[in-house]
């Protein structure tokens, strides 16, 4: 008779697994119906154990601190993005820098341009100068006259010529970096003003007004004007025109909220996770607290997720009379896609959670769910054994330390926060993926203790075969992953 391999010997010791819970489970049941025939109930008046007490009171507290972590949590994220945004020059310019290629937003640089070009030329008085220049009114009379109606279209037709020279530049592939410069200098400026930088070049007026400056831009825009066949680019005068973006009407509140939000945007993302980390070990039973914090999370993620969705229509409202519906939308939507990402990656780990915590828990379902996972994982580890490429004493010391696997994923989480910045569902995407390889890694590399048991077994010489593998589990029904 052929000797059972390592993994028909490891198949069926997982068999014997699911019914060994499936009896255990039955067991309990019966126990528990004949106390409840035999045994009268306790009086209405006597207090419960000091165990029952305590088991109580722990659950009570975790819940607390796991409901007050997930709350936290949504605000720790909001605050960590804003304050990278207003204190990081670097990655303001990073978000708002693709809108350069965006028509809403060119349309918008170009109808802001050519108004502040008209004022600062008063095209209207330069082409009545031209025209007097030219026409003596004593000598041509009737042409004069004439001038009086030609002025106007002519000062029409060069707002057309402006118009046409600044679309051609703007749409042009130079200038995404002549709108970064811009970016780059208001967010200077900005910052400058919200940490009361008293060398900075420009200070702020009263009213607290934060505009996107286009001087850079029309500075840049002269040369490239001229050299679209726009001679009168030349005489285009220095220009102080801006885009307001926001208001800040009072300046000694704003500085202090600005230096509150960098001290909140470092502490209260650890405070979140201590919260949550702390409630999950404190619970009596941490898979039900990690069920509890994954749906919080998912339910978070989900309502400010459809929140941040429907929330450039009301933005636009706000600022429609400065700036277009259109416009107002591709900026909004450039400031809130990596927030959008985060919620997104909350709904992800919520179900994640909720999923691990439903298989780590004591019901029959999940331990055969277990036991369903851990027969491919089995067979991959002996396959490993088979080949020596899996050492017995990582084996062993994977089981017993249990926490190396969350030192593990939280390596791999703070690598992957780091370097995929700014965070797309693109990137929730493939985090999730490798973190999902990192634990399948561990538990192949941590085997089950039925893989150890059997590698232990054919190291000591002692007999695998299926009748022992059966004897072995009635002498230890506890055999169980």
């Amino acid at each position: 008779m052929p000797r059972p391999t390592k993994a028909e010997i490891e198949a069926r010791l997982l068999e014997l697994e699911a019914e060994n819970a499936q009896l255990r489970a039955a067991a309990e049941e019966a126990r528990a119906s004949a106390a409840t025939e035999v045994e009268p109930a306790p009086p209405v008046d006597e207090a419960p154990a000091p165990r029952a007490r305590r088991s109580r009171g722990r659950a009570a507290v975790a819940v607390t601190l796991i409901v007050i972590g997930a709350l936290v949590a949504p605000l720790a994220t909001v605050a960590a993005f804003t304050a990278r945004q207003l204190s990081d020059t670097d990655v303001f310019v990073d978000t708002l820098a693709p809108l350069a290629d965006e028509p809403a937003v060119q349309q918008l640089i170009i109808d802001e341009a050519a108004t502040a070009i008209d004022e600062a030329l008063d095209t209207d008085a330069l082409v009545a100068d031209l025209l007097d220049s030219i026409i003596d009114e004593d000598e041509r009379p009737r042409l004069a006259v004439a001038s009086e109606r030609l002025g106007p279209l002519l000062a029409d037709q060069a707002r057309t010529a402006t118009r046409s020279a600044l679309t051609r530049v703007v749409e042009s592939d130079a200038f995404p970096a002549i709108w970064e410069q811009a970016l780059q200098l208001t967010h200077v400026q900005m910052v400058g003003v919200l940490e009361a930088d008293e060398e900075g070049a420009v200070t702020i007026d009263d009213s607290g007004v934060v505009a996107i400056q286009l001087q850079p831009i029309i500075a840049q825009l002269k040369p490239a004007l001229v050299d679209a066949g726009f001679s009168l680019a030349d005489s285009i005068p220095e220009v102080d025109a801006t885009i307001v973006v926001a208001e800040i009407p009072q300046i000694a509140q704003a500085r202090l909220g600005y230096a509150l939000l960098l001290t909140i945007a470092q502490v209260l993302p650890w405070i979140a996770i201590g919260l949550l980390v702390i409630g999950v070990a404190m619970h009596p039973r941490s898979s039900r607290a990690v069920v509890l914090a994954g749906t919080l999370v998912l339910i978070e993620g989900a309502l400010l997720g459809s929140a941040i969705a429907l929330g450039g229509s009301v933005a636009a409202a706000f600022i429609a009379s400065q700036v277009p519906t259109a416009a107002t939308m591709v900026v909004y939507q450039a400031l809130t896609a990596e927030v959008a990402a985060v919620m997104l990656a909350y709904v992800v780990i919520g179900v994640v959670a909720i999923i691990a915590g439903l298989l780590a828990g004591s019901s029959l379902a999940a331990a055969r769910a277990r036991a369903a996972g851990s027969r491919p994982i089995s067979r991959v580890s002996g396959w490993l054994d088979a080949h020596g490429w899996r050492p017995s004493e990582l084996s062993l010391l994977l089981q017993r330390q249990t926490w190396v696997l969350w030192v593990w994923l939280g390596a791999i989480f703070v690598v992957l926060a780091a370097t995929l910045r700014p965070l797309t569902p693109g990137g929730v995407l493939l985090g999730t993926v490798i973190l999902g390889v990192a634990a399948l890694l561990y538990a192949i590399l941590r085997g089950t203790e039925t893989t150890s048991r059997g590698a232990a077994a054919d190291a000591d010489g002692e007999d695998s075969s299926p009748a022992a593998v059966e004897g072995a589990a009635d002498r230890d029904p506890s055999i169980a992953i």
